[in-house]
């Protein structure tokens, strides 16, 4: 299947499924995953999940491939999500990269797995050499994370984010192509 990277045994990133709907309403609705995305609403509803399964379809036509992956457990399912925003272009040098996981399945070094892996993937078939991702500052966990996947801190951007009335700090991390 075209877009499918084997991450390990277990896990694998894929396009996302109409049947996603049901684990997407289950985890987006963790206060964790809102406190630390931008654009996840919360409550998240079906029609949320609608709207994110017509957009990943949208984007995979617009660009010929896909730009979001449903991180895909083979025993759970989809427990997560990670894409590129697309910022400078399809085939631009340079984008940023979004992603949240499930509740059960966050220590374990999936995340760090599939942010190596998808980075490898992505600057192999693509002219990208700068993958960026912000993470917020009271989110060092994601900030270690990407650190263990091979980002370097570049700075801290502030007032990054405003979100629910308040303006966030954000630390940049950017992974280089070698």
């Amino acid at each position: 299947m075209e877009g499918k990277i084997v991450i390990n045994d277990l896990v694998t990133l894929t396009e996302f499924r109409r049947e996603d709907k049901s684990n997407l309403v289950l985890y987006l609705n963790d206060p964790v995953v809102y406190r630390n995305t931008l654009t996840i609403p919360s409550p998240y509803s079906e029609s949320d999940a609608d709207k994110w399964l017509e957009i990943t379809r949208a984007n995979r036509e617009k660009y010929g491939r896909l730009t979001n992956w449903a991180i895909r457990h083979r025993e759970a399912g989809l427990i997560g999500g990670i894409g590129r925003m697309v910022l400078s272009g399809i085939e631009g040098h340079r984008d940023e990269i979004g992603y949240w996981l499930a509740a059960p399945f966050r220590g374990q070094g999936i995340m760090t797995e599939v942010v190596s892996k998808l980075s490898a993937y992505l600057f192999s078939s693509s002219p990208l050499v700068r993958i960026e991702a912000h993470v917020y500052e009271y989110n060092p966990a994601s900030a270690r994370l990407l650190e263990k996947a091979g980002f370097q801190r570049e700075g801290v951007c502030r007032k990054f984010a405003l979100k629910d009335g308040q303006y966030i700090d954000a630390i940049l991390l950017a992974k280089i192509k070698e």
